[in-house]
């Protein structure tokens, strides 16, 4: 397998490329000894503003490991996203969903909050009395 980074920031050249691709009758002979049986394109990164998002294609995902890293653009589901806010400086990109054992996310525990109340004085003539905290 061979893969290629196409490096644009033009929407419309990404759009251009998925139409030649989905049309493209395979396989391609490129020569004697190389044809290109398929194309899938896995990964597409924009700029939004303050940096840059990256969604995957159909049938590609992000692991858990990369949601939480790079902070998730939409929800996990079966400890996959499929878009990130960040372009993973490791050269990462979406991983397939039929070749790939997705780590599961860690699980998180909740703990219980305790809520103290300060105590209060009442007063009453002739006589005063004092409740003591209060725990929920």
């Amino acid at each position: 397998m061979i893969e290629i980074e196409l490096n644009t920031t033009d929407v419309t050249v990404i759009d251009q490329l998925r139409a030649i691709l989905r049309n493209a009758t395979y396989p391609v002979r490129i020569n004697n000894l190389i044809q290109i049986t398929g194309v899938n394109m896995s990964t597409v990164c924009y700029p939004n503003g303050t940096g840059f998002q990256c969604r995957c294609e159909d049938q590609y995902r992000w692991s858990c490991d990369q949601c939480v890293s790079y902070g998730k653009c939409d929800n996990i589901t079966s400890d996959t996203c499929g878009c990130i806010n960040a372009i993973p400086p490791d050269g990462q990109y979406c991983q397939s969903v039929q070749h790939q054992n997705f780590t599961a996310c860690p699980t998180t525990t909740a703990f219980p909050t305790t809520t103290t109340a300060s105590p209060t004085t009442t007063t009453d003539s002739p006589t005063t009395g004092t409740i003591g905290p209060t725990y929920f």
